[in-house]
C-alpha cells in the first residue's frame, strides 16, 4: 500500500545553497509550471545570500551560491528522493534567475532544465491542480511548508502554523505581501504558504459547503520575518502574493546582481 502524502508536501523542495561544493545554508522552494516549462520559485535573498531590499551580505564572509542542491520526489509515493544540482549562475557568474519587472519583490523564478517525459522523477508543480477559490481573510490560519531543520530523511516539510495578520486584499495596492503572525527559522525562506479548511469551507463568492474532506489553497511565498531590534519582539513574517510568479515569468527579466 503506498504512503498517503499530501500533494503540497510533495510540491515543496528542500534547497541547499552552495558555492561549488561548499554549503552556505538551507532554504525552501517549490516548482511552478507554465506553458509546458518548469520553474523553481524561492526568495531573492535565498538565491543571492543578500538581504532584501538593502542588499547587505547575509553571510559574514560574503559568500553567494552558484548552485542549489535540490531534492525531488521519485515518481512513486514513497520516501525516495532524487538529488539534483541546479546552477543559479552561468560560467561567467551571471544570474540565471528572473526577477520581477519592478524589482520590488523578494521572489525569484529559476528556469529548470527539465522537459516533459525526459524527467526521471516527479516535480509535482504546486499549480498542477487548480485550488478551490477559498476565502482567505485576516485572522485565519495558514501553514508555512518549509525546512527549519534542514533536509534530513525523509526530507518532507514541516507545516508551521501561523495566522494572517494584515488584510490580504490590500497587498496588491500596497506592498505586494501580506503579514503572518508566526515564528520561523532561516530554512523556511522560500516556502509555499497554504490555507486549509476541514469539513466546513467558505468560498470567495460567499458560498459555503460542508463535507468530510480538506480544502486547500496556495496563498503565497514566505520570505521570513520583518526585522526587529530585539529577539523578543513580535515575530511577523511576510508572504508575497502568488500573482508575482507569473508576472516574473512573463517579464523574463534576468537579475544583474
Amino acid at each position: 500500500m503506498p504512503f498517503r502524502i499530501d500533494r503540497y508536501s510533495l510540491s515543496t523542495v528542500p534547497l541547499e545553497q552552495r558555492f561549488n561544493d561548499q554549503t552556505l545554508g538551507n532554504a525552501t522552494g517549490f516548482v511552478w509550471q507554465m506553458q509546458g516549462k518548469f520553474y523553481l520559485v524561492t526568495n531573492w535573498h535565498v538565491i543571492t545570500c543578500r538581504r532584501f531590499p538593502t542588499k547587505e551580505n547575509l553571510l559574514k564572509h560574503g559568500g553567494r551560491p552558484n548552485n542549489f542542491r535540490a531534492l525531488f520526489n521519485i515518481r512513486q509515493q514513497d520516501f525516495g528522493k532524487v538529488s539534483e544540482t541546479l546552477p543559479v549562475r552561468d560560467d561567467n557568474g551571471n544570474p540565471l534567475w528572473f526577477v520581477h519587472p519592478a524589482r520590488n519583490a523578494d521572489v525569484v523564478v529559476l528556469p529548470l532544465p527539465f522537459h516533459g517525459n525526459e524527467i526521471a522523477f516527479n516535480l509535482y508543480p504546486i499549480n498542477a491542480v487548480s485550488d478551490p477559490n477559498l476565502f482567505v481573510g485576516i485572522g485565519m490560519d495558514v501553514f508555512v511548508l518549509g525546512y527549519p531543520f534542514g533536509s534530513a530523511p525523509p526530507a518532507y516539510p514541516v507545516w508551521k502554523r501561523g495566522s494572517i495578520a494584515s488584510e490580504p486584499e490590500l497587498s496588491r495596492i500596497t506592498t505586494d505581501y501580506m503579514l503572518v503572525d508566526t515564528s520561523s527559522r532561516p530554512g523556511m525562506s522560500g516556502a509555499p504558504v497554504i490555507a486549509r479548511s476541514w469539513s466546513h469551507h467558505l468560498y470567495d463568492d460567499g458560498s459555503f459547503s460542508v463535507d468530510g474532506s480538506a480544502a486547500s489553497k496556495f496563498v503565497g511565498i514566505y520570505s521570513g520575518r520583518l526585522p526587529t531590534r530585539f529577539r523578543d519582539e513580535a515575530q511577523i513574517g511576510m508572504v508575497w502574493s502568488p500573482f508575482l510568479i507569473e508576472e516574473i515569468i512573463i517579464g523574463h527579466i534576468r537579475d544583474t546582481d
